[in-house]
């Protein structure tokens, strides 16, 4: 059988391409091997399941434990119904047995007597334990998943059999889940108070965070592909796979199957080059397959728009830090957590450059679709784009639409930068790219149009006493990256515009030897 890139749950050696895991193994093991009780988080699509599965099958056929996997989340539903969800995970712990150990291994009949009592879950493993020739290990999937006091009753019971391992509870024991468990902060129906996860459950050793690909990574994953078929991947194409991705585990393969595997593919006998790589990050984009469809889904999320709004405008987030420690605020550490954002050099930045194209357009596709612009209309006759009426017809397309700023309900801050760049993205797709840089801190968003050979580089600002003394400077730093001459400053009024014959003014400077033209909205 052909192997492929993987995207759809955990990796299976026989079918999958994957990067090599045991390096992995030796401080899991160690942990182990010291009867720890310890966490594993990473974001969603980053391979904590395939480490885990891989994990268990290692230690069952070295056969100093007894190793096995479950996961838990079908409990969610079920909330504050401690019982219920006792009876749940039990069940779960039945059914992995049966699939994953030997007959002689599985819990007997007598464990399961009490199971959908209060201590259903300790009891049933301190029952089992007593049962098996050698220690239990257990990797609990999905925990964080659970809510409320049916989380609280599975931390408190797992903490109460800790001092009767191993002889009668699991030896070691890891919980996986997107957070650290010293980040839960649970409400109980019953106490009627917020309860910190690192109290319920006390006896954690250490938290290991999953980490992305590194380069080496992601070049020894495209390896198994040019082993397989044969087919090249040249030097700057795995550059700037790493680059588009910052390693992320999911893009990483997705990005391999659209290149390799896909209606679009390359055929195996040429070499895959950057720009087919820069293609399949456009179709990727566009596709919108359904990882990246659920990390837009989060966008709608009152305290992921906070964030991400902030970010887009480049507002500095250093208030929402802790005054009394350094740790981020709660929404912060919850963006970080999903693997939407990550901290940069200037502050909170998009987790890598494909979630920072999905977001603004996710964005705007709305706006996008009800603008009713023909692109056609804004390309000269030799197939360049009339830059000077996509600004001259945006603006007066604003005087007549100012309510679609005005009146935005969410992410009310970055409401001129979406409509601005919804505009742009309409007129410019199919024929050209937008690109975006912006990130907390920086005060401002960057992006450039590349369309049919050219470029034209904006800079975004929120009108303020040094808008347009920074936005000059700024901008003219972002030219210079870019090796251009020239592009504009587009400064918005952060209140509605009562006289919209005061909107639209535009100037020409120049600073520092580039001409930029100042736009004032």
């Amino acid at each position: 059988m052909q192997k492929s890139f993987n995207t759809a749950g955990p990796c299976i050696p026989s079918d999958h391409y994957m990067v090599s895991i045991t390096p992995r193994f030796d401080s899991l093991k160690k942990l182990i091997d010291n009867k720890r009780y310890f966490i594993l988080h990473a974001p969603r699509q980053t391979g904590k399941t395939t480490l885990m599965l891989q994990l268990m099958e290692h230690l069952n056929e070295e056969g100093k434990y007894i190793a096995l996997y479950v996961n838990v989340e079908a409990a969610q539903p079920l909330r504050n119904d401690i019982e219920a969800v006792n009876e749940l995970i039990v069940s779960e712990f039945e059914n992995k047995a049966r699939i994953y150990l030997e007959k002689s291994l599985r819990p007997q009949e007598d464990c399961f007597q009490i199971r959908s009592m209060q201590g259903g879950i300790s009891h049933f493993l301190s029952s089992w334990c007593l049962q098996l020739p050698k220690p239990l290990v257990v990797f609990m999937d999905e925990v964080d998943a659970l809510i409320g006091d049916g989380l609280i009753s599975v931390l408190r019971q797992l903490r109460s059999g800790y001092t009767q391992r191993p002889k009668a509870f699991p030896h070691a024991l890891c919980l996986i889940g997107l957070r650290d468990i010293r980040d839960y902060r649970i409400y109980s129906d019953a106490s009627k108070r917020h309860i910190v996860g690192g109290s319920a459950f006390n006896i954690k050793d250490k938290s290991i965070r999953l980490n992305d690909f590194s380069l080496e990574q992601i070049k020894d994953l495209y390896a198994a592909h040019t082993k397989a078929t044969n087919q090249k991947f040249t030097p700057p194409a795995l550059q700037r796979i790493f680059e588009l991705t910052a390693g992320q585990p999911w893009l990483v393969n997705a990005l391999g199957r659209e290149l390799c595997f896909d209606e679009h593919a390359i055929v195996w006998t040429q070499t895959v080059n950057k720009a087919d790589v820069e293609q399949a990050t456009e179709i990727l984009i566009a596709r919108r397959d359904v990882h990246l469809d659920q990390l837009a889904d989060k966008l709608t999320e009152p305290r992921v728009a906070r964030i991400i709004e902030s970010i887009l405008i480049g507002e500095d987030e250093s208030a929402n830090f802790e005054p009394s420690h350094t740790h981020l605020s709660e929404d912060q550490q919850y963006l970080i957590d999903l693997g939407l954002v990550r901290v940069g050099t200037y502050g909170l930045e998009i987790a890598n450059p494909i979630y920072r194209e999905i977001i603004p357009r996710e964005l705007t596709a709305y706006r996008q679709n009800m603008l009713g612009i023909d692109p056609q209309w804004y390309v000269k006759a030799d197939g360049k784009l009339d830059i000077d009426k996509v600004l001259e017809t945006y603006i007066e397309f604003y005087k007549e639409h100012s309510d679609l700023v005005t009146k935005r309900r969410t992410y009310t801050e970055a409401a001129h930068h979406l409509l601005f760049m919804a505009w742009l993205q309409r007129i410019v797709n199919g024929g050209g790219r937008v690109s975006r840089e912006y990130a907390a801190g920086l005060g401002r968003l960057d992006l450039y149009i590349e369309f049919a050979g050219e470029r034209f580089a904006f800079e975004l600002k929120l009108k303020s006493k040094k808008a347009l003394v920074k936005g000059k400077e700024q901008l003219v730093e972002y030219l210079q990256r870019l090796s251009l001459e020239s592009g504009w400053l587009v400064i918005f009024s952060r209140q509605a515009v009562e006289n919209l014959d005061e909107v639209g003014k535009r100037e020409w400077v120049e600073e520092k030897g580039k001409r930029i033209e100042v736009i004032w909205l």
